[in-house]
């Protein structure tokens, strides 16, 4: 049985939906693996240490396992955007090897996938074609690139929580800080220094903020090739150069589309509506 570019969308929302969950959890799975290097600074009992030992290593077991599951869904999710893309663009279907090579790599039920099918997810008037495939990548571009940006400036943010809490630990000991206060405080700021590394806090924030930069000079490109009719050549190669931009950035924040998807489709509607009143009919 084919499968339609409707199915595709469920798939590709749900497996992302997914693989953002999964995110999360590996986030609070490396600050509960920091949590026991931290404990380690104030705890004196050699039977407490060997505790936080054990759970600390078990926590990076299951943090490595918890990584494995995140990384085949986001796999799966790669695979249906590229699946949805192609065939809600250019028609046709997937050839039953293919199809079943799909229904393998997906990590969601039929069911699931279902539930987050969306007739009018992309936004598109265009006939099946080059110039639709176009529309459809340059519309996924405009809103990559803005959860890309939502998701730097949430990341940043962890990172100044983290920051201003350590703080306002440092100035509230004051009054009762000596030399053995702050060899302790130093030593919980390191301890929470390596969760911020480990976790790639800093380095999450920096990548969003380059993804982003790259999707738009992928869109920049498709406003380019929408001035020359969409010329099947020009697409393809933006659509590779868009794979590589989304399949090489990190995971959008979780609930980013979710709150910020009445803007961007008010945004998107106007941008698209402006477009199409100064640009010529695209050929086919």
């Amino acid at each position: 049985m084919s499968i339609s570019s409707e199915t595709l969308t469920g798939y590709q929302r749900a497996e992302f939906k997914k693989a953002a969950k999964r995110r999360v959890f590996l986030f609070v799975l490396q600050l509960l693996i920091a949590v026991p290097a931290a404990a380690s600074v104030v705890v004196t009992d050699d039977f407490w240490v060997y505790v936080l030992a054990i759970a600390g290593f078990l926590l990076l077991i299951l943090w490595w396992i918890a990584f494995a599951i995140y990384q085949r869904a986001r796999s799966a999710a790669q695979a249906a955007r590229r699946a949805a893309l192609l065939i809600g663009g250019l028609g046709g279907t997937l050839s039953p090897d293919a199809t079943l090579a799909f229904r393998r790599a997906m990590t969601v039920t039929e069911g699931t996938a279902a539930n987050h099918e969306k007739s009018d997810y992309y936004a598109t008037s265009f006939p099946v074609g080059p110039s639709r495939l176009g529309e459809m990548i340059e519309e996924s571009a405009f809103y990559s690139a803005n959860l890309q940006r939502i998701s730097s400036f949430v990341m940043l943010a962890v990172l100044l929580f983290f920051a201003i809490a350590f703080a306002i630990v440092a100035f509230a000991a004051l009054p009762f800080i000596g030399h053995a206060t702050t060899m302790t405080i130093l030593r919980i700021f390191l301890a929470v220094l390596v969760f911020a590394l480990s976790s790639d806090v800093l380095g999450a924030c920096l990548s969003h903020r380059a993804a982003a930069r790259d999707i738009e000079a992928v869109r920049n490109g498709l406003q380019l090739a929408r001035r020359d009719g969409f010329r099947l050549t020009d697409v393809l190669l933006l659509l590779g150069e868009y794979n590589v931009a989304v399949e090489t950035a990190p995971e959008s924040v979780p609930y980013a589309y979710e709150v910020a998807e009445k803007g961007l489709n008010k945004l998107w509607a106007e941008y698209l509506k402006n477009i199409q009143q100064l640009s010529p009919k695209v050929p086919e």
